[in-house]
């Protein structure tokens, strides 16, 4: 029976078999249905990702009183979910797993994504079973680094435990493609992007700006959430905007300035070509009636 906080908690052989169980119960826990449902199924994931590790690449002929038996643990931590899984293996594999999993590290996401696509791609061979693969898979879906460690049993074996962590709230993007007569929106938390660029004048400007004001309302109970004091600067690059978007833009500008009040790192910086004065004046003017003050870039500066 897991413990308050624990999600799974299982020690002993696996195989197919029980990696079928075990995920079928999973899925049935309390713990685990109530987990937000992104970040359920990027722990998933990773469970699924660390249990075929394990019954792939687990020592199986080890002297049993010299080894702990394989593990896995899911643990849900103020905002994050841990997962712990741990097995044997031979000193060929400790070098493998150190320098695959280093490598892994030092990657960001654009190029975790290029090796993905490189591995995924590359010819089949008999022998790979997919090695690799799964380690970028479960750094691709968390978005955070690996943690490892080996104790050594003797001179040929030690016991492997992996641990990595899943954040519990998990916020998603909101992309919009620019058009002739409306902006592009870049709004992308895990990127820490944030952008609204280009020609304002929408044919349902109510609909278009109310999607941007119900995504931000979200974003701003998210950020409460969050531990992080990483600042967040939202860019507003506008070339053009009608009348009917001004209303819309300041009642986005007022959300953001209630969220300053609770964290002071969030800001607008707002973007003019050197020669359109009305543009900047008009970001001074929304500046203004917001009540927090804007960063004023000047283009190709």
């Amino acid at each position: 029976m897991p413990e308050a906080g624990n999600i799974l908690d299982y020690s002993g052989p696996v195989d197919y078999t029980i990696i079928d169980n075990i995920l079928t119960n999973l899925k049935k826990s309390k713990q685990f249905i109530t987990l937000p449902k992104i970040s359920s199924k990027r722990v998933y994931v990773v469970i699924v990702e660390c249990l075929e590790n394990i019954a792939k690449h687990s020592l199986k002929d080890a002297p049993a009183r010299l080894v702990k038996q394989p593990f896995i643990s899911v643990d849900e931590k103020n905002d994050k979910i841990v997962v712990r899984s741990g097995n044997p293996v031979n000193d060929d594999k400790k070098c493998r797993l150190t320098r695959i999993l280093d490598k892994l590290n030092s990657l960001g996401k654009e190029d975790l994504s290029v090796l993905y696509e490189k591995r995924i791609n590359r010819e089949s061979k008999p022998e790979d079973n997919g090695a690799g693969i799964g380690f970028i898979t479960m750094k691709l879906r968390s978005g955070q680094p690996f943690s490892y460690s080996f104790t050594t049993i003797d001179e040929n074996l030690s016991d492997f435990e992996l641990q990595i962590s899943v954040n519990k709230h998990i916020m998603r993007k909101l992309i919009i493609e620019q058009t002739a007569n409306s902006p592009k929106v870049i709004f992308d938390p895990e990127k820490n992007f944030f952008e609204i660029s280009g020609e304002s004048r929408p044919s349902d400007v109510a609909t278009f700006y109310n999607e941007i004001l119900t995504w931000f309302d979200d974003y701003s109970s998210y950020l409460k959430s969050q531990q992080s004091n990483e600042p967040v600067v939202i860019n507003m690059d506008f070339d053009y905007f009608n009348s009917s978007s001004a209303k819309y833009i300041l009642d986005f500008c007022k959300q953001v300035a209630n969220v300053r009040t609770k964290r002071e790192n969030v800001m607008v910086k707002w973007h003019y070509e050197e020669d359109d004065i009305d543009m900047l004046e008009v970001g001074k003017e929304m500046s203004k009636i917001a009540k927090f003050p804007f960063e004023y870039v000047q283009k190709g500066y």
